[in-house]
Order: structure tokens, then sequence, then C-alpha cells
């Protein structure tokens, strides 16, 4: 959003949800423009401003990294990170990060196609595939 002053209505507009006793207050970093990454290296900055002022959980999204998430939960600036684009190369995604596996980049042309194609056809991780049907 646009405004002379983004970040006094930022602080003023999480102040005034908390009146509104919200379950959560779900963002996205300015890192992240729709489907694009503009800035991977900038640190999380709508999540440490709006934790100042919102007093309830929060849920943050928008070009995080395994690392860059534990830390943010670790830091006390969010309850829970979002992933959604790695989500649909890697079937897998949690066991993915939990177990410091690489990622499948996503296919960017798939997002918003309306049919299975980069959605529903990457496979889970061979190795943990082939390692199961090792011990099977």
């Amino acid at each position: 959003m646009g405004d002379s002053n983004p970040r006094a209505l930022i602080d003023h507009l999480a102040e005034r949800l908390n009146s509104f006793g919200l379950a959560y207050l779900h963002i996205i970093e300015p890192r992240i423009s729709r489907a694009d990454t503009v800035n991977d290296t900038e640190r999380p900055v709508a999540t440490e401003e709006l934790g100042k002022h919102f007093h309830g959980p929060i849920i943050a999204a928008g070009g995080f990294t395994a690392e860059t998430a534990e830390r943010a939960i670790r830091d006390g600036l969010a309850s829970l990170i979002a992933f959604g684009r790695f989500f649909t190369s890697n079937p897998d995604l949690p066991f993915r990060l939990k177990s410091e596996l690489p990622l499948t980049p996503y296919d960017r042309s798939t997002f918003y196609a309306f049919d299975a194609k980069g959605h529903t056809d990457f496979p889970a991780y061979d190795a943990v595939a082939n390692q199961a049907v090792e011990h099977a």
C-alpha cells in the first residue's frame, strides 16, 4: 500500500486491530510482491514492526527460509511462519525443512494456471522415498 507515512499508518492500524479480539494477524513481508521475491535479503520488517503493536499471535509469510523462519519464531517476532510457493513443488515441505533437505524449485509459470501441472506433479524427496523402500 502507499502512504505518505506508511510506518505511522501501519503502527496505528496494528494498535486498532487489538480492539477486535482477532484470533491472529496474518501478514506478508514487503520483500514479496504477488508471486515474486523483491528482496530476499531484507529482514522481516513488517513482522518486526507489527509485533510491537499487535498483541495477538502473528502469522508471517513472504520469503522466509528454514533459518529465517526459525529465527523469527525464536526472537518472538512471529508465532507461526507460513510457506506458500514452496509447497507447490515440495509436497513434503515440513519434512524437508525439519530434515534440512534441499528444496525443489517451484515453477512460477504454473501459478494460477488452474490445472494440476506444477501443483500435484512434484514428487517427495527421492532420498527419503528410496530409504523407505530399502527399510520395507
